[in-house]
């Protein structure tokens, strides 16, 4: 029986010492910072004190590009006010995959006696999960605005009718909001902009809200044009929404294609493996009976 390596067990002692002393830390500082995340969304919620605690340890400042880029995701993905509260935590959740991964490489060090199995594996994974995890907030993201982007040319269109058809604009908004709710992403961002107005807030708050919530050029140019007409009124705005209308039926157009294309390269290396599994389930009793 092979002996177990003295300098594995002291690697591993010293992995699981510096986990357990971070996530007490971090458990009695951050325990607030928990209870409102939802277990669904952040699996490893119950491990995020770690993570935390580590950023407290290299007093990271949450000042980069790379998180002001992250701020702009979480201000569309969140409420707003909460960004700041969220960016410290995915940042606390890549940080905590990346311990677990070191963890995992010092177990499996200890397990078949090779420090350099043990290392590639904590530190490949200690990159790659908290890489994936920084990545799914920009995914979100462009899926957010690809749902965006194909409702917008129906809402618009649904405006210049109801204008068209006596309604004023911020009428027309109500309605769309009120009587033709959705659980569709944009309609669902309408709603909440008309119930800000409601509150007694401007017009100008609610869809400068809205612009942020849908950080995208065409929302930010259809929210401008709202802003303008409810200031100035007028009739122009069936004009100026039809000129965006066609805009965005043309790029509508151009993304539903854009996406078949996408779904089929996806549907490439299944069909790979399909291909496969024929040539096999073909040559594999030719070459059976050539050998008999």
């Amino acid at each position: 029986m092979e002996e177990i390596s003295t300098s594995a067990v002291v690697i591993l002692f010293a992995v699981v010492a510096a986990f357990g002393l971070l996530y007490e830390k971090g458990k009695k500082k951050y325990r607030d910072y928990l209870a409102p995340l939802d277990k669904k969304e952040f699996p490893m919620r119950d491990f995020l004190p770690v993570g935390f605690a580590l950023m407290d340890l290299i007093r990271y400042q949450y000042n980069t590009a790379f998180d002001r880029k992250n701020r702009k995701f979480l201000k569309e993905l969140y409420d707003p006010e909460y960004a700041e509260f969220y960016l410290r935590v995915y940042w606390a959740q890549a940080c905590s995959y990346s311990m677990i991964a070191f963890l995992l490489g010092a177990m499996v060090n200890l397990a078949i006696n090779d420090p350099a199995v043990g290392l590639v594996i904590g530190l490949g994974l200690g990159a790659i999960l908290p890489f994936f995890t920084m990545k799914d907030l920009e995914n979100r993201v462009q899926k957010r605005h690809t749902a965006i982007a194909m409702d917008m040319p129906e809402l618009v269109n649904k405006i210049v009718i109801l204008t068209g058809a006596g309604l004023n604009l911020q009428g027309a908004l109500y309605k769309i909001a009120t009587e033709m709710r959705s659980d569709r992403i944009l309609y669902q961002e309408l709603a909440h902009a008309m119930s800000i107005i409601d509150a007694g807030e401007s017009a100008d708050a609610a869809f400068d809200y809205m612009s942020i919530r849908c950080n995208m050029a065409e929302m930010r140019r259809f929210c401008a044009i709202i802003i303008q007409n409810i200031h100035r009124g007028g009739t122009d705005v069936s004009s100026a929404l039809k000129g965006i209308g066609d805009e965005l039926w043309a790029a509508r157009k151009a993304m539903a294609l854009r996406v078949a294309e996408e779904a089929s390269t996806k549907m490439l290396f299944p069909m790979m493996l399909m291909l496969f599994a024929v040539i096999l389930l073909v040559v594999a009793p030719a070459v059976s009976g050539m050998q008999l």
